[in-house]
């Protein structure tokens, strides 16, 4: 039982760590988004580029790193990403799009998280800053506004809330600590007993 309230404790710990670097990030955006822009795209150009001619290199040397792709492709593919990148300034208008299906995908999984507090406060507060994270994703994915800078300014504003959302309930997700890791111990044992009943029909 121990262990679980830490490892909950550890996860909840770790979100609030990402939701604070997002906040930053957002707040980042708001004062600069020019310069968020560019550093941003071009950080994105120097890891492919790099990745890509290492396992370019990686295939010359006959150096194996995984039996199920080629590493002469994905480098070639990783290098011609970063040329996209290092040329056309204007593919960074997916970048809020990529931003608005990571907070889709992050709501989502809340609200299952959050399904098992049902009944509790933290559960309630867990299913609303879940819809305000999927409501901020949509609101990325499908932008009303137009241009990079206004698209940035947006950008920030959707990170700050998420991240003020998700701080708040991964807040009450620690001080609700028993409840959570209760229904965690439940979720597991009804695990078990489904497996149990699947191995026994066999």
């Amino acid at each position: 039982m121990y262990g679980l309230k830490k490892k909950i404790n550890s996860y909840i710990n770790a979100s609030i760590g990402v939701s604070a670097i997002l906040m930053a990030l957002g707040v980042f955006f708001l004062l600069f988004p020019e310069t968020s822009l560019d550093i941003i795209r071009w950080f994105i150009a120097a890891t492919a580029a790099i990745s890509g001619i290492y396992l370019i290199a990686a295939d010359f040397s006959k150096k194996k790193i995984s039996p199920f792709f080629s590493t002469m492709t994905l480098g070639a593919v990783l290098v011609i990403i970063a040329l996209v990148f290092a040329v056309y300034p204007n593919v960074m208008n997916i970048f809020p799009v990529v931003i608005g299906a990571w907070f889709i995908i992050s709501a989502l999984s809340s609200l299952r998280f959050a399904a098992t507090l049902k009944g509790t406060g933290a559960g309630v507060l867990s299913i609303i800053s879940s819809i305000l994270a999927f409501i901020c994703g949509a609101l990325l994915i499908f932008n009303p506004w137009g241009g990079q800078i206004s698209i940035m300014l947006f950008a920030g504003i959707m990170m700050i809330i998420y991240g003020i959302s998700d701080i708040i309930q991964m807040v009450a997700l620690k001080k609700n600590i028993k409840d959570v890791s209760d229904a965690f111990k439940q979720m597991i044992k009804e695990g078990e007993v489904v497996e149990e009943k699947e191995t026994k029909s066999k």
